[in-house]
């Protein structure tokens, strides 16, 4: 089976302390059948509006959930076309 790739995007990524930004922690885990097979960590401050992306590698199918952090999580197939089954 040959690997795609997926972009975990974080939105938000901070805290306030005492009126100011600071950097935070998010983890994401990256599931298959919804068994998590890896955790990915983020730690730092991300404001932009377009956010911070990371590439993953893995098998088509796969899914990810936010599971600590104050912020938002997009999890994307990169290429869908290269997702589907081939025929000959």
């Amino acid at each position: 089976m040959s690997k795609v790739t997926y972009s975990i995007t974080i939105h938000g990524l901070h805290r306030l302390e005492g009126g100011l930004i600071c950097s935070d922690e998010a983890v994401v885990s990256v599931l298959d059948d919804g068994h998590e097979i890896h955790r990915e960590r983020f730690f730092g401050k991300c404001i932009s509006p377009g956010g911070y992306t990371r590439k993953y590698r893995g098998k088509p199918g796969l899914t990810a959930a936010l599971i600590s952090g104050n912020c938002r999580m997009g999890f994307s197939l990169n290429d869908p076309a290269k997702a589907l089954p081939s025929h000959p």
